[in-house]
């Protein structure tokens, strides 16, 4: 099945190209920059951390269709059954994550009318009915991954242990899950994070935004709900044209 959609979705793209139409998934076109990013770099590797579903407003989905693969994870129900559909070379974890801690269960808030916004952190449930007045749907004790769990799943289908792109949408966990690759010594060649509530000139505010830095990152784009990052130690390494004009403009 998985065969079939690959290739209807590259008859579908040279069908939109024809007409000048850009094809993504995400929901502020942040797979059509990564591809940019990306350009020329075949068979990558991703981690995708909070992944929703494997195709609608996915930041990785553009990849899995041009042969990348990643492991993904996220404790949204009912999510297994589309990714062996949709997704079945990558690895699905259907868990939480807690940068430390595994083997255990935590209280996973579900709002299933706007899924984005399901999470753990209670004060992130406060704050969403306070200026929403929306309430979770049901209160759901979900499985718990750590940083260890997921990289040996990774390592499984890449052995480089090289992450090309770590995406993260985990509604206010981002910054300890990129304290935990950091501390673990792996920097991530992109990483696609969501940081609400801050436009491109005010991100010297983002507690993530300084961590990025703190970390050699520097910033590659942002959209009202994602910040990219680069490392510079592996941009001699992307090919992409688009880069090649960032270094060169320097």
């Amino acid at each position: 099945m998985n065969r079939i959609i690959i290739i209807l979705y590259k008859i579908l793209r040279k069908i939109i190209i024809f007409f000048g139409v850009p094809l993504h998934f995400s929901s502020d076109g942040e797979d059509f920059i990564l591809h940019k990013i990306f350009s020329k770099l075949k068979n990558g590797y991703y981690i995708d951390i909070g992944s929703h579903h494997p195709i609608l407003h996915s930041n990785t989905f553009l990849f899995y269709l041009h042969g990348w693969r990643g492991v993904c994870v996220d404790p949204l129900p009912n999510l297994i059954w589309k990714y062996k559909f949709f997704r079945g070379k990558d690895k699905f974890i259907p868990a939480g994550f807690d940068p430390k801690k595994s083997n255990k269960k935590l209280t996973f808030y579900h709002y299933a009318n706007t899924p984005d916004n399901s999470t753990f952190n209670k004060e992130r449930v406060i704050e969403l009915k306070n200026k929403f007045s929306r309430v979770p749907t049901e209160e759901i004790e979900v499985n718990i991954v750590n940083h260890d769990d997921v990289m040996k799943s990774f390592l499984e289908i890449n052995n480089s242990s090289e992450i090309h792109l770590l995406n993260l949408d985990v509604e206010g966990f981002e910054e300890k899950i990129l304290e935990s690759f950091f501390s673990s010594k792996n920097f991530p060649w992109v990483v696609c994070v969501e940081d609400l509530g801050f436009l491109a000139d005010e991100l010297n505010r983002s507690d993530i935004d300084s961590l990025m830095k703190k970390n050699g990152y520097k910033l590659g784009m942002k959209t009202f709900l994602s910040s990219v990052y680069i490392y510079p130690p592996i941009v001699s390494r992307l090919k992409s044209q688009y880069v090649k004009e960032w270094i060169y403009s320097k």
